[in-house]
């Protein structure tokens, strides 16, 4: 699966994602005061973040910034 750098998106983005997202290394891509990328709640704590994950892998995340 390819997967992208959050910082290539830029300033306006940061990684997101729950412990699931975690251990299957699909974070979601998440647009500072637009949320997640691909549409998925971001309700959960951010376990992405705190688990240093630098890399998007939500295919739906990446199809939508056309990674």
């Amino acid at each position: 699966m390819k997967k992208v750098n959050v910082k290539e998106l830029g300033k306006g983005f940061m990684i997101f994602g729950n412990k699931g997202n975690v251990w299957t290394g699909t974070a979601h891509a998440y647009q500072l005061g637009r949320g997640n990328v691909c549409g998925t709640p971001a309700l959960s704590s951010n376990h992405a973040l705190f688990a240093g994950i630098e890399e998007v892998g939500c295919a739906e995340c990446l199809k939508a910034l056309g990674k």
